[in-house]
């Protein structure tokens, strides 16, 4: 087809209108094209610049979430330490009912040492009560035995 507009003065006959008809539709037809082309490129241009910011994204996420692995690994490390430390805490401790045993023991021991005590100490105010009542009874003797003697 001829890309050339014809001009006014050819349209004397049907043909030549024909022929601008066709001319018309083939230009339209070319714009139109062009316009498709245009926004083809412009769509695939968009898809691209979102293809790439949906990898960029993924490896943002595959990031954060290597990230948060890492950090919940380190804080389950921490809590397996705390249960071991809970887990030798508790094999190094004594059981309540082998302390209450071992706590009464001790108990009666004490109890049975503060009454051998107290025995002792009444043993010894005893002594010191009968030593002061026989210095007593021999300077109540002397004092006797030395009247009877200045008397007679």
């Amino acid at each position: 087809m001829n890309s050339e507009q014809p001009t006014p003065r050819s349209l004397d006959s049907a043909e030549d209108l024909q022929h601008v008809v066709e001319w018309r539709m083939e230009q339209r037809l070319n714009a139109l094209e062009r316009l498709i082309d245009a926004k083809l490129v412009n769509l695939t241009t968009k898809i691209d610049a979102q293809a790439a910011q949906v990898g960029m994204a993924l490896v943002s996420a595959d990031k954060a979430v290597t990230k948060a692995e890492a950090a919940t690994e380190k804080r389950f490390e921490s809590v397996n330490e705390f249960r071991q430390t809970l887990s030798d805490q508790t094999k190094t401790f004594i059981a309540r009912v082998e302390f209450e045993v071992v706590r009464d023991g001790h108990a009666r021991q004490i109890a049975d040492l503060a009454s051998r005590l107290d025995k002792i100490e009444g043993k010894g105010v005893g002594l010191n009560a009968g030593w002061i009542y026989l210095v007593g009874g021999l300077t109540v003797a002397a004092t006797v035995v030395g009247l009877v003697v200045a008397l007679a």
